[in-house]
């Protein structure tokens, strides 16, 4: 089964990659809504870096400063779901949507959140919203969120139609095009599925798990050179994981029946 990891967004970001630096003198005294942008912007960068306790810090300060900053409790939102901190989280994304309740990163990210801890309808009811927005462009990427939640509930017909509904408005999408491509494998339909990994490996990055299914599309094309590169791969660049170790066991068993 593929690993599904929905995408999420941030409405500043250009944080993302940049250096942090606190702000110095009286402007934060001076203008609380101002010191609040400026700490729930350093809050975010420091939690892109990993440093989640700093950011909690910054965070907290900036909700303090000024409670209706939804970008503050976007970000608060964000950080407790890295602590899996479910409760929390969920009561930071429902205050940001009170404030603003028609934006697309905080809808899309309490989409994600809902999904990941199994809140299915409501996830999905999140995803539709954003759909019905006619000022919202990337409608690529919600679909292939929605095709990521249906596969995580098991829904695998469901997530099938929202992944070909993704690759309508954006046909370069990597998790739409290596989910296609298993579904279509695991359902026989193999030239479909060759057909989905090929696009997959001209715009996604190799994992172990499209590398096994890489390797199960060219063992039965009966493609040996093809077959021994996809293999050399996974071993040499995910040699502890559990699909190098079902390569193992299916070069051993196919070398005993050759024997």
């Amino acid at each position: 089964m593929m690993k599904t990891k929905l995408i999420i967004v941030f409405a500043i970001v250009t944080l993302l990659n940049a250096c942090v630096t606190d702000p110095a003198g009286p402007y934060g005294d001076s203008d609380l809504k101002a010191a609040s942008r400026i700490n729930a912007k350093l809050g975010l960068g420091y939690m892109m870096q990993g440093n989640n306790e700093l950011a909690l810090t910054k965070l907290k300060k900036a909700l303090k400063e000024d409670d209706s900053d939804e970008d503050a409790h976007l970000y608060m939102a964000e950080l407790y779901k890295r602590l899996d901190e479910e409760d929390r989280a969920d009561k930071h994304y429902n205050r940001a949507l009170e404030i603003l309740p028609t934006s697309v990163p905080i809808l899309n990210n309490y989409g994600v959140f809902l999904c990941r801890y199994h809140h299915y309808e409501k996830s999905m009811a999140i995803f539709k919203k954003l759909l019905k927005n006619p000022l919202f462009k990337t409608k690529s990427h919600t679909y292939e969120n929605m095709g990521l939640c249906a596969s995580q509930q098991g829904n695998t017909k469901l997530a099938e139609d929202y992944f070909r509904k993704a690759l309508r408005f954006n046909g370069r999408l990597p998790e739409s095009l290596i989910h296609l491509a298993q579904i279509s494998f695991d359902n026989q339909s193999f030239l479909s599925a060759y057909g989905f990994y090929q696009r997959y490996i001209e715009v996604g990055k190799q994992t172990p798990q499209s590398l096994w299914l890489g390797i199960l599309l060219e063992k039965h094309n009966g493609n040996k050179n093809a077959l021994a590169s996809y293999s050399l791969l996974l071993k040499n660049m995910f040699p502890a994981s559990k699909e190098a170790e079902f390569l193992k066991r299916m070069e051993a068993r196919d070398g005993d029946s050759n024997e």
